[in-house]
Formats: structure tokens, C-alpha cells, sequence
């Protein structure tokens, strides 16, 4: 059976994180655990660090595992706090976290490794002071946070100052201001493409700078988390030409702030042959880098003027020309030679860049007449076409903003190729649970591209022993899904980690191959390759709950009632967990039981006092209970009952009131508090203690107990000499007590001033 110590401390770390924001106040039926958010979130490299982990549907047993070498894991003496320890050698950039249980795992979700010392903003009152370079995590815990860090700069030293939250999966939208000593606003962010939210400051004077972080609606909360790097340093903008060549030498202008030539605005380097699909370009000293496309052919550069189809230029085949709308209205002209029927592929690249160019492409005969107009190819904001030479001859192209604008950075790389049979495939789940002796089907989404014709199977690598599987032959209809089957024996026990499911190329000679997407991890960001298998022991209960609305008294447990139904021989207990909270944080749920043999049980839900009488609030259930796997050894399995349950409030069986409501402060004294009670029920004796804020200290209260039948009591609060005490603050009267062995709370304050 689960220990109590096992599920008290599984509980008290969750109950913060249950009451993350999510995608909706109640999402659909889950099966495997979800991270909300890791905090800090990433750690410089050859450091370690202590994480918070927030995240939802985490029973017993569940634990954090990283994808790949770098970073060892190791569970902190807190629940839910990890230690991570990020080797000198881990590679920059994101690395894959997935909470697990025996069931399945979580989406991966990012973990940030960096070059630079990193410190964390722990919601300090004074500005947090920085030393250049650095990167700071750091959280906006509440609506209205503004975190301040402080910068003592030389007069005329340049700052780049970039928030990193959408790579993290921060909702937070980023603003960042700068103060100077009179607290006077004297820089401001701006969107930019090589951050989330970028502040570039020259100080015009020596002094103290204050570096304001925020969120531009001022939201907040425990997954409102940030990066923030600041550097004196070099910081790269863009590069032009945009990208490089795998078979010449490449020379490369880069844009950014401070970097190392005269003026700081601009550096000219050479770029030699690269045999990578991205070139990440970056400069000594520089903290950021910029991944620059590689192309098959040349990069040529178009120059001005290009405006008419009488200046187009003629471009050899293939090629990859880099241009620039550089001015309002611009536009680029090209010329190529085809052969009637000839098939050539013609691709821009501009927004996939990060520019915020949105071109139009148009292709025209040598008379000039418009034969082909595009805009948006499929999933990306940029042109894309396989174009059909009608006749031989001469054919322009041109390329212009659809808004009409330029600028030097309306910047474009557009390449004329023939077709490249090729494939790719993609799985929609992260995560795949299948019983020992059981067959289940992993549904693969295959695409031939550019008329792929070669006889194409799907099949998996790095499964695990006891786990075969039979490859599938791909039709030749594109896109095919494809359902693979996985077979796992009977007597495999119970395992989870990561498998890879890849179409290849069974034609004799040919070592063509692509591993598989996990399509949710890459519309997340993280670009994942690898499906969690988890082989699991089945799960022998179902829960339900009732639709209904039920009426429960603020601020005292309320028992919820939920049903199971049993597979024949399950017979133990179940333990109820509260998940999915309302995001308001309104309702608190504590754990429950189904006892052994029962076929019902009750979950304690908790309203709290800032509940409104009358308005509705709703949590979901999930059940967890130790089964046998096929080793002998027990498992912590669970499930979550579909639809949620509906607490509507009524009055607090608990009241309280007290007296004076506005406390004088003073040293070496002691003030007494009268408290009146007002009980709606019988109960047990009530318990009163004082909660002090974390800005407080120096105030001593002994809790009192109040015996069942008595209205009032007294708190003694003794002002130490050496008290530490703002000029106002509001504190807080906790009540508690129990009612059929089920707690009852109430609060109440009083403000504290100084005299």
C-alpha cells in the first residue's frame, strides 16, 4: 500500500503547482503526466543548480528524466526540487526533460544550458544588482510584478539587455524599461528576432541604472517565468547574405551592438565551406549566436538596379540569390533558362529567417506575362513553388513585400533547384503505453516529397528488450499513415524510455533514412525525435463522479463523493488525488481514499475564504493504487475520471472577527488581540496562530486553543526589541479545526503601522 509519507509529500508539493495556468479550466482526459514549468529555467554550463518542477496529473512514482548526456539528475529533499548538475561540456541550447510514470511521460519539455554565469531573482524588494555578463531567471510571481535589477554602468558603455520566455513555454510577454537615478524612464524593449523582448542602452552618464522586467498586461503567476541576459558585450542582429554555401568560401556581413569594428554597428568576416544544414555564426565574446541556412549552390548577392525585367539578372542553375527590399515599394527582378517541361523548385526564404518580410513571388514568360502569383506556401509565410517550364526559354521572376515596405532589413534568400526526392514522417503523440503480452499500433504520418517513387517501409530502433516490432511497407499516396505495430512479450516487466520510429528506403544500395517528428514536441519548440514507450501493468478501476452541482461551506473540508468500478480481482485501496484545480485558485483539494473492497469513497475539497457565496468552482480526480507487474513487483498505476466535479459555495461554518483592526507598532512591547468566534455547526477545539509575512520578523505568538463552547479568545504579540517591521503591512489570523474528522478553517487581519 502507498505509504502516507509518500503521498503527504506528493501533495504538499503539488498543491502550489496544481493551480498553474493551463490551456483551458478544464482539459480533456489525461493519461501522463504534464510539466507546467521548470525554475530556474536552465543553468550556465559546468554549474549546478536546484529546480522547482510545477506540473499536473503527477502521482507517486512519477520522475524527471533527461533526453541525451550533459545534465544528471537528482531528486532535492523538497518535493517536486530536482538538482541538476550541467557537466563543463554539455552542449549549449535546450535540453529535453520528460516527467514519466509507469503509464507514459510528459511532452518533453526545455531545460536551457548557457556559457554564462547565471543568478536568480527570488521576488527580492531591492533591486538585485548585476555583474556583466550574466543571465537572470527569474519569475513573475503575481499580477503586477515588476522585477528590478541594478546596473552601474560608465557613462557611455552599451547594453543589450534580451528576454528569452517563448523557448522556455513562459506565457509572459516580455517588457523590459530602464531608470535612471531619479527613476526616470530613459530606454524601452522592442520585439526583435533574436529575442522574445530586446533593450539596447548607451548610458549618457556614470551612475546606477535600474533594469525594470514586467509583463506588458501585468499578469503573473507560478509559471510566469524569464530568462534575462544582459551583456556589455558583442550582440548579433542579423547577417547578410543570410546564409552560407556548403561548396565556397562565403563572405558574411553581421549587424548587431558593440561588436568589434569601428563604430561597433557592423563586421565583416568570410564563412568557409560548411557540410552542416544550419551554420550557427557567432563572434568572440558574443554572447548570442545566429543559425544561418546552408545552401547546395554559390551564394550570390543581387545588385541594384534590378527593378525591371530589363534589369533582371540572369542566374545560373541552381542557384541561391540573397537580396534586400531596400526601400519602401522595391522591387527585385531575376532571370533563369528552362527547357519546355523542365521542373524547377523555386523557394524564398524571408520570415522562416525571422525578417518581417512577407514576400510575394510572381513568375513571368520572356514576354513578360504574369504566368504564376504566390504568397504563403503551406505552413510558413513564405513563397514556395515547383515550376513547370511551359516552353524553352527565358523566365523572370520578381519579389516584393505585399505591405510595400523596405528597408536593409527586408532581406531574402531565394534559390532555384530541381527537385529533391525526399521524406519525412511524424508522430502525433509524445508517448505510447502498452500492456505486457499485448500488441498496440503507432500511428506514423509519412510524406514523399518531390515525388519520392522509392519503395518506402516504417519501422523502430532502440526498443527495449522484450519489445519487437514488424516494419510496415509505405503506400505510395502521400501523406500515408501507417500503423506500426509494437509487440511486447508476456513476461516483459514493466519499463518506460525513449524509441525512435524512422521510414527508410528499401531499395538495394540506397542508405535513405528519416527519423520520425514527435509533431507535438515540435509544435512546442522542441524539435524531438524520440517516442516514450512505456510498458505498463494494466489498470483494474475506473473512476466516476457525480455532474451534479454540491452545495459546500467555504473554508471547511467537503467530502466529494467518488465511485470506482473494479476489474475482477482488484480488490485494495485507492488513493484519491485532487488534480486540475480551478486555475483561479479557489478550491483546494486535500487526498482521499477508497477503501479496500469498497466500490466508493470521498476526495475533501476545500473553498477558500476569498470565495465568493453562490459561485461555482470545479477540480477533476485521479485514483492511484499499487497493482503487480509482470516481475512480481508492485507499481503505482493511476486513472483520472473523466468530466469534473462542481462545488458550489455556501457560508463558512468558521468565522472570526478582530479587535483593534489596526495594531500600533511598538518595540519591547506586548499588544493583545481579542478574537470573536462565530461557529455555524458544533466542532472540535479551534487552534488560532498568527501568520506573519516573510518581510516581518520579530514578532512572537503562541498559537491558543479555544475550547468548543467558547466565543472569544486572546493573541499576545510580543515586538522584540530587535524587530525588523515595514511601516505597514497586513497580517493574518489562521483558525482551524475538524468536523467528522474533516478540517475547518477560517482567516482574518489586522494592519499593522508604525506609531
Amino acid at each position: 500500500m502507498l505509504s502516507d509519507c509518500t503521498l503527504v509529500r506528493w501533495f504538499v508539493g503539488c498543491c502550489a503547482a496544481a493551480l498553474v495556468a493551463m490551456s483551458g479550466p478544464f482539459a480533456s482526459a489525461q493519461s501522463t503526466p504534464r510539466i507546467e514549468f521548470l525554475f530556474p529555467a536552465g543553468a550556465q554550463r559546468g554549474t549546478t543548480v536546484d529546480v522547482h518542477l510545477g506540473g499536473e496529473f503527477m502521482p507517486p512514482g512519477c520522475r524527471l528524466s533527461m533526453a541525451g548526456e550533459g545534465i544528471a539528475l537528482e531528486a532535492a529533499s523538497d518535493p517536486n526540487r530536482y538538482r541538476f548538475a550541467v557537466a563543463a561540456d554539455a552542449k549549449t541550447g535546450p535540453h529535453e526533460a520528460r516527467l514519466s510514470t509507469v503509464q507514459g511521460a510528459s511532452s518533453p519539455f526545455p531545460f536551457l544550458v548557457g556559457e554564462l554565469p547565471e543568478v536568480i531573482h527570488r521576488g527580492e524588494q531591492k533591486p538585485l544588482e548585476l555583474k556583466l555578463p550574466v543571465t537572470a531567471n527569474g519569475r513573475l510571481d503575481a499580477a503586477g510584478d515588476i522585477d528590478e535589477y541594478g546596473l552601474t554602468l560608465a557613462a557611455g558603455t552599451q547594453i543589450v539587455c534580451a528576454v528569452t520566455t517563448r523557448a522556455i513555454r513562459s506565457p509572459v510577454d516580455p517588457m523590459l524599461r530602464v531608470l535612471d537615478a531619479a527613476g526616470k524612464p530613459v530606454a524601452s524593449s522592442f520585439p526583435h528576432r533574436t529575442a522574445d523582448a530586446l533593450l539596447v542602452f548607451r548610458a549618457p552618464a556614470a551612475g546606477h541604472y535600474t533594469l525594470q522586467m514586467f509583463d506588458f498586461q501585468m499578469a503573473g503567476g507560478a509559471d510566469f517565468i524569464y530568462r534575462l541576459t544582459v551583456t556589455d558585450g558583442p550582440w548579433l542582429a542579423y547577417a547578410f547574405p543570410a546564409g552560407v554555401s556548403r561548396v565556397t568560401e562565403t563572405p558574411v556581413t553581421v549587424f548587431g551592438w558593440n561588436l568589434p569594428s569601428p563604430g561597433g554597428e557592423n563586421h565583416v568576416l568570410s564563412v568557409p565551406p560548411q557540410n552542416v544544414e544550419r551554420f550557427e555564426l557567432t563572434l568572440p565574446g558574443c554572447v548570442n549566436r545566429l543559425k544561418l541556412p546552408v545552401s547546395d549552390s554559390p551564394n550570390q548577392i543581387e545588385t541594384e538596379p534590378n527593378n525591371t525585367i530589363e534589369q533582371a539578372p540572369t542566374l545560373p542553375f541552381p542557384a541561391t540569390l540573397n537580396g534586400r527590399l531596400g526601400t519602401p515599394g522595391d522591387i527585385d527582378f531575376a532571370s533563369f533558362s528552362a527547357k519546355k517541361g523542365e521542373k524547377i523548385v523555386v523557394d524564398v526564404d524571408s520570415a522562416n529567417l525571422q525578417f518581417a518580410t512577407d514576400i510575394v513571388l510572381t513568375v513571368l514568360s520572356e514576354a513578360g506575362k504574369l504566368l504564376i502569383e504566390i504568397d504563403d506556401a503551406k505552413g510558413s509565410r513564405d513563397p514556395s513553388l515547383l515550376f513547370t517550364a511551359p516552353a524553352d526559354g527565358r523566365y523572370f521572376v520578381s519579389l516584393r513585400d505585399r505591405s510595400r515596405g523596405g528597408n536593409a532589413e527586408y532581406i531574402y534568400r531565394l534559390q532555384l533547384t530541381s527537385q529533391q526526392p525526399a521524406m519525412s514522417a511524424r508522430v502525433n503523440t509524445p508517448s505510447l503505453m502498452v500492456h505486457s503480452g499485448q500488441t498496440a499500433n503507432v500511428a506514423v504520418i509519412v510524406d514523399r516529397i518531390d515525388g519520392l517513387a522509392d519503395e518506402l517501409e516504417v519501422t523502430a530502433l532502440d526498443l527495449p528488450a522484450g519489445v519487437s516490432v514488424k516494419p510496415q511497407p509505405v503506400p505510395a499516396k502521400t501523406p500515408a499513415t501507417v500503423q506500426l505495430p509494437l509487440t511486447i512479450a508476456e513476461t516483459t516487466a514493466p519499463v518506460g524510455g525513449l524509441i525512435r520510429i524512422v521510414v527508410r528506403s528499401t531499395k538495394s544500395g540506397e542508405e535513405k533514412q528519416k527519423t520520425a517528428m514527435i509533431a507535438e514536441a515540435a509544435t512546442a519548440g522542441s524539435g524531438s525525435e524520440s517516442l516514450w514507450l512505456a510498458i505498463s501493468p494494466e489498470v483494474p478501476f475506473t473512476l466516476k463522479t457525480t455532474t451534479t452541482i454540491l452545495d459546500a461551506p467555504r473554508t471547511a473540508a467537503f467530502p466529494f463523493p467518488v465511485s470506482v468500478t473494479r476489474k475482477e480481482g482488484f480488490t485494495g485501496p485507492i488513493q484519491l488525488i485532487g488534480v486540475e484545480p480551478d486555475r483561479r485558485g479557489t478550491l483546494i483539494p486535500l487526498t482521499g481514499e477508497i477503501p479496500a473492497g469498497s466500490d466508493s469513497g470521498s476526495l475533501p475539497l476545500v473553498l477558500q475564504h476569498k470565495v465568493t457565496e453562490g459561485t461555482t468552482h470545479r477540480s477533476r480526480v485521479m485514483g492511484v493504487a499499487e497493482v503487480p507487474g509482470s516481475d512480481g513487483k508492485l507499481y503505482a498505476v493511476f486513472h483520472v475520471a473523466p468530466g469534473s466535479m462542481s462545488v458550489g459555495c455556501q457560508p463558512s461554518l468558521l468565522t472570526m472577527t478582530v479587535a483593534p483592526g489596526i495594531v500600533q507598532r511598538s518595540h519591547g512591547e506586548t499588544q493583545r488581540l481579542e478574537v470573536q468566534l462565530m461557529r455555524r455547526t458544533t466542532m472540535q477545539p479551534i487552534t488560532l496562530r498568527l501568520a506573519l509575512p516573510k518581510d516581518v520578523v520579530g514578532i512572537e505568538c503562541e498559537p491558543v486553543e479555544v475550547a468548543g463552547d467558547q466565543k472569544t479568545a486572546q493573541l499576545a504579540l510580543r515586538f522584540l526589541p530587535s524587530a525588523v517591521l515595514p511601516p505597514r503591512t497586513t497580517i493574518e489570523i489562521h483558525a482551524e479545526s475538524s468536523r467528522d474528522g474533516l478540517p475547518i478553517y477560517a482567516t482574518t487581519s489586522f494592519r499593522l503601522e508604525s506609531q
